[in-house]
Parts: structure tokens; C-alpha cells; sequence
């Protein structure tokens, strides 16, 4: 073979593996350890996406003009959010991991790390961090670092944040119910809420309509569309909960068990309409009272006080707190003057 075609061959294969390299990018391992954990300025990240190493299951966060998001699917609780940023900028090395210990520890963290990438715009993160199991005294996280395009860290460090002590791997899980939000309805002006209708099943007589003007006067119905007469305060102080109101947690029956709920009366049917039309309706079912014997000559409580079933967005089965509630779900005669 021509030798300037051979060398021409051999240059073409070696750039061919050079790009092939450049874009699938896995990581490698430095010579030198990593320590740069922190995000200065949280403002810019665009993006978070934890996984679990071993298991499989992910949770994506993504900064929208309008809040976060998780999964592109759902919105983000904010909260939740919020702590994550705050340990990309509060967090810092209290110590390497000694070199006696590495080896057992990053056999430990290969099977139970989470891998957290931070975007700060962009298709590629700026950080990836390895978020490993507690120190024995729970004082310290041990973490390796990773940058795309440089390589991962060669060596663990045990992870620390200012103000805080205790372990920073439970703040990174996969959680999907835990980040996703709690909203059950929220408004920036009261006067954006037009209509609420409240429904009582076993008992029709009971709902009512509350209409509100643009300007803020409201108007109360009964059941037939009928005006009846009402104090003003008392309809007020009934859907003022409703500026923020959310659920507590989302509630994971087994199938049986949530199908014999959904297929009985609620007790109550919660409707909001606001302004621009948008719709957001509840059913609430009211929980037997479990708790302990009342005095003697005390009426026993025929529900729980505090707690009730509600399916809210269409399908989702969560558990409320009723004390928010109570004031609306009074019937229509306790609004009269």
C-alpha cells in the first residue's frame, strides 16, 4: 500500500476516535481531587436532575418564566426547590475522605449514590455531584465531584453546610410525590374568584353560590339560583382561606381500597371558578372519628377534625386538612344576617 495513503488512513482513524471521545464524553477519572462543590449564584440554574444510581428512578426540575416544573409534567413544590438551591450554595468540604478509607467508601456510594446535575443553561450541567451515604456520625455527606469535559474527582470528600448539621443526602432523592406541588388553589387577588359553589349531596338544600363583581361585592345563592340575604363578613372570612389553600399529602392506597372511597357520596362538592374561567373542583369525603373516647356525657365526634379525603385535579387522591375549610363548608343558612 501507498505509504502517504497508509499515514492518510492512520490520521483519519485517529481523528475519527478523537471525535467519537470528545462526543460521548465519559467521565474520567483525575488526578487530582475536585473540592469546587458550590454554586455561587443559584440565579442561573436552569435545570436540576437527580436519579438514583441504582434504582433506575428520576425526578427533573426545570426553571420556567412561570416556576419551576418536575418531570415536564407537573408543577414543582417550590419549597422543596428552594432547599436544593440554597445547598448549592451554602455547601462546603469539611474534609478529604483518608486514603484507607476510599476504597470501602466508593464501593459503599457506587450502590447507593445519587447523582444530582446541575445545568446552569445549556444542553450539558456545569457540576455533577455524587451524593453518597452519612458519616457514622451523621455530622457529614460523603460526595465526589464531576465537570463535563474535565473529568470526575479521584478522591471523595465528606460534605458539610454552614448553619446546618446533619447529613445532605435525604434532600436528594427521587421522590416524585415529595417535590411535586400542593397547590390545591392559589390567587394573587381575591377579586380574581367569580364564582364559588359549594354541593351538598346528602343534603342539596345545604349548597349554595357565591358570586363575586369585579369590584368585589359579593351575592349569595341558594341551590335554584335564588338570591337569599347574607352578611357580607361572614361570606368574606368563608372563601378568604381560599387564596392559598393546599393538600397535605398525596395519598398511595392500594387500588381496592381507593375505588371503595371514589365510589361513595362525598359529602361535599367545592367549585372555584376565577375570572378568566379557569375551573377547580374538589370532592371531600369526611373521615370517621378514630380518636379517643370523649368525657362522659360528651357527644363522641361523628368525623375526624382535622383530616379528610379529597380527589382534586380529576384523579389525584390526597389528604386535606378540614380546619381551612370549615367556614365554607357551613350550610347556606350560617351566612344569613
Amino acid at each position: 500500500m501507498n505509504r502517504r495513503l497508509l499515514l492518510l488512513l492512520v490520521a483519519l482513524a485517529l481523528g475519527g476516535l478523537a471525535w467519537w471521545l470528545m462526543r460521548n464524553d465519559a467521565p474520567t477519572t483525575l488526578d487530582r481531587p475536585l473540592s469546587d462543590f458550590a454554586v455561587p449564584d443559584t440565579s442561573g440554574v436552569t435545570r436540576i436532575f437527580i436519579s438514583d444510581t441504582k434504582g433506575g428512578a428520576s425526578v427533573d426540575l426545570r426553571r420556567t418564566p412561570t416556576g419551576w416544573t418536575l418531570n415536564d409534567l407537573y408543577r414543582a413544590k417550590q419549597h422543596e426547590v428552594d432547599l436544593l438551591l440554597k445547598t448549592f450554595i451554602r455547601v462546603e468540604v469539611k474534609s478529604p475522605v483518608p486514603s484507607a478509607l476510599q476504597p470501602k467508601t466508593l464501593r459503599v456510594m457506587a450502590s447507593t449514590a445519587k447523582r444530582v446535575e446541575i445545568y446552569e443553561g445549556g444542553d450539558r450541567p456545569s457540576k455533577i455531584w455524587i451524593v453518597g451515604h452519612g458519616t457514622k456520625d451523621h455530622f457529614g455527606t460523603f460526595m465526589l465531584l464531576e465537570k463535563p469535559g474535565l473529568g470526575r474527582s479521584n478522591a471523595p470528600f465528606i460534605m458539610g453546610m454552614g448553619g446546618f448539621t446533619g447529613i445532605l443526602s435525604t434532600r436528594f432523592h427521587t421522590d416524585l410525590d415529595h417535590f411535586r406541588s400542593a397547590d390545591f388553589f392559589k390567587v394573587a387577588d381575591m377579586r380574581d374568584i367569580a364564582t364559588v359553589q359549594v354541593e351538598t349531596p346528602a343534603a342539596p338544600a345545604n349548597g349554595y353560590r357565591i358570586e363575586q363583581s369585579a369590584e368585589g361585592r359579593f351575592s349569595l345563592k341558594d341551590k335554584d339560583g335564588r338570591a337569599v340575604p347574607f352578611d357580607t363578613t361572614l361570606v368574606h372570612g368563608a372563601i378568604l382561606p381560599l387564596k392559598q389553600t393546599y393538600y397535605e399529602k398525596i395519598e398511595r392506597w392500594a387500588p381496592a381500597k381507593r375505588d371503595s372511597l371514589l365510589r361513595t357520596t362525598p359529602n361535599l362538592v367545592l367549585t372555584i371558578t376565577t375570572r378568566d374561567g379557569t375551573s377547580t373542583r374538589g370532592k371531600f369525603w369526611f373521615r370517621a372519628y378514630k380518636g379517643e373516647e370523649p368525657p362522659f356525657g360528651v357527644p363522641r365526634p361523628l368525623y375526624d377534625p382535622t383530616y379528610m379525603d379529597a380527589l382534586v385535579q380529576d384523579s389525584l387522591h390526597v389528604q386535606m386538612q378540614r380546619p381551612a375549610f370549615e367556614r365554607l363548608f357551613q350550610p347556606i343558612n350560617a351566612f344569613r344576617p
